[in-house]
């Protein structure tokens, strides 16, 4: 915890009282040696055990299978656990360990503040705090009605939280906290993203003649300086709230050898998109410029190209108003626990779009750690007063968040 408590009132006090830091520890450093790689394995352990230290709380908890051994996890506490109130959203895989750790990513270790070990930034911290709060608010208050939602494959192709929006209604809730780590910033919106893949079909020959072919590559390079020019244009026409969308060449997969006209060619794209952008007609306006802009060339054979472009995946994004209640709420709770209580706009993309959209309820994502600094690097760590001061601030979340409801 950064600073002395300011609960407001004896429940308040009560309930924070009950939300025990080496529990926290304890919780986050088994969600981590349950390793849940992604890709490489499966989140099958991380959800069994999430499972059963949800079900020892009380809670209703359902496993929708969404691939062998990949269950998300949906757990409602209290209020008759039949859903409502606030959600709370986490994923439970984790990117692959690599290389470069000063020791076994999946024995976690704790050195002074901080506890090291793939996952304890993104977001096992964020998950185990969840758990915290849950158990500590539904000691106390148990009509408090409280749910998790745990997806698989966050980190890659979003199955879990496309498998549960496409089975599940639209459950009321009051609001919905994803518990990704913001550096106990509170995040207020992001953009939606999307990965395309672009294929180009050319005409191979021998290097000696390359004019007989069409060669693919330097289709690629049409397209990646069509790309570079609409960059400038995006950059100019920013969001008020958001800022701009953006694009970036990820991958390009290309040829069979350096004396043979390349004959295809396959671009990853990622782009961030903005309130009423449609990935696919982003998409399909990229390929008729690319498909003009050849046509326009006396270098490359227009004739002999193809170009072909899918939509891979698609997280939407969401846009939680700064003056919004849950907004004040959640800030306010930050300040009470000694934290700086700010807002920001986060350039990652995350599954509360997803649950906005679905669920039509505000959302932010406030979580413990650093996602530049600790995410998806060598020796991750995340501090223990910050998952202490997390776990705080969910349960006065969920406190107030009711409280307010029934007013």
């Amino acid at each position: 915890m950064r600073s002395a408590m300011a609960p407001a009132n004896e429940l308040e006090h009560s309930v924070l009282a009950h939300v025990d830091r080496e529990q926290i520890v304890e919780m986050c450093g088994q969600l981590i040696q349950a390793s849940s790689e992604n890709p490489g394995g499966t989140e099958e352990r991380t959800v069994l055990l999430l499972q059963g230290v949800l079900q020892n709380l009380g809670a209703t908890v359902h496993l929708q299978q969404v691939e062998p051994g990949r269950p998300n996890l949906i757990a409602h506490l209290g209020g008759g656990n039949a859903g409502g109130g606030v959600l709370f959203l986490g994923h439970s895989d984790v990117v692959p360990a690599g290389s470069g750790w000063d020791a076994d990513p999946f024995m976690v270790r704790r050195e002074g503040d901080r506890l090291i070990g793939r996952g304890a930034t993104d977001m096992k911290g964020g998950l185990s705090a969840v758990i915290a709060a849950m158990a500590a608010v539904n000691r106390h208050a148990p009509h408090i009605p409280l749910t998790l939602i745990c997806t698989v494959d966050e980190e890659a192709d979003a199955l879990g939280i496309e498998n549960y929006i496409s089975s599940v209604d639209g459950t009321p809730y009051s609001a919905c906290i994803v518990a990704e780590p913001t550096d106990l910033t509170a995040i207020i919106g992001c953009r939606a993203a999307a990965n395309l893949q672009v294929q180009i079909s050319g005409a191979s020959a021998h290097a000696g003649r390359p004019a007989d072919g069409a060669s693919a590559i330097e289709a690629a390079a049409e397209l990646v300086a069509l790309i570079g020019d609409d960059k400038q244009r995006l950059a100019a026409e920013p969001h008020p709230v958001l800022g701009p969308a953006t694009w970036n060449v990820g991958t390009l997969k290309a040829g069979h050898g350096t004396s043979i006209v390349p004959d295809h060619a396959v671009l990853g794209v990622d782009r961030r998109l903005l309130p009423g952008e449609d990935p696919q007609q982003v998409l399909d306006a990229l390929l008729s410029a690319v498909r003009n802009r050849i046509d326009g060339t006396e270098t490359l054979d227009a004739r002999k190209l193809q170009f072909h472009g899918s939509v891979e995946m698609f997280m939407p994004g969401f846009l939680t108003e700064p003056q919004a209640p849950l907004v004040r709420r959640v800030c306010a709770a930050l300040q009470d626990l000694g934290a700086a209580g700010e807002h920001g706009i986060w350039t990652a993309s995350c599954e509360g779009g997803f649950i906005a959209e679905h669920h039509h309820v505000p959302t932010v994502v406030l979580g413990p750690g650093e996602i530049n600094t600790q995410a998806h690097q060598p020796n991750e760590s995340v501090s223990i007063s910050d998952l202490h001061t997390a776990a705080c601030a969910y349960a006065l979340i969920a406190l107030r968040q009711y409280e307010t409801s029934q007013s």
